[in-house]
């Protein structure tokens, strides 16, 4: 038996238009959004250390979602234990600030915070913010116009060495991105 305060309750909910019954369309509508699957997450960050192995450099990179949420860390087996850390940092940084401030990898990231300008209204510190990295080699992963990922790469000699590998790593699932 439901409480006359259950009852009144779903009463209110109906009338709000927040629960409708089955034969009325509901008020509100869902977001599609695109996914990275990880298949697609496994391949890029294989070929992104396969690259940058190719050019003599032993990186670790990694991939998220669109959450900051790791989907795929892949690590050369000589990369130094740091690069580990710091290619998540890099994909980190660049999916939360991607979304924040439309900027597409943390060399845009780097830029926007030289002396004097900053991101948005206020100047970042080195490091305000546990999990960020303002070294290049972070790069956003969109698909069909959303933020969808990103991936990190680290330990080559700099961090564009670091991009480079990350884009090789984005050219190759590009395609399977619309």
């Amino acid at each position: 038996m439901i409480s006359r305060l259950g009852m009144l309750a779903a009463k209110s909910l109906l009338a709000a238009g927040v629960v409708t019954t089955p034969h009325v369309a509901p008020a509100l509508a869902l977001e599609m959004q695109p996914i990275l699957p990880t298949a697609l997450a496994l391949k890029a960050a294989a070929i992104s250390v396969e690259s940058c192995s190719n050019n003599g450099y032993k990186v670790a990179a990694t991939v998220l979602n669109s959450d900051g949420n790791i989907l795929v860390m892949i690590k050369n087996q000589s990369a130094g234990p740091h690069t580990v850390e710091n290619s998540f940092n890099k994909a980190y940084t660049s999916v939360s600030f991607g979304r924040a401030y439309n900027l597409e990898s943390t060399r845009a990231i780097v830029a926007a915070t030289k002396p004097g300008k900053g991101i948005g209204e206020f100047p970042l510190p080195a490091s305000p913010l546990k999990g960020l990295s303002y070294s290049a080699g972070g790069i956003n992963i969109n698909s069909n116009g959303h933020l969808i990922g990103s991936i990190g790469v680290s330990g080559s000699p700099n961090g564009d060495l670091d991009e480079s590998c990350a884009y090789a790593g984005l050219k190759a699932i590009k395609s399977q991105l619309k």
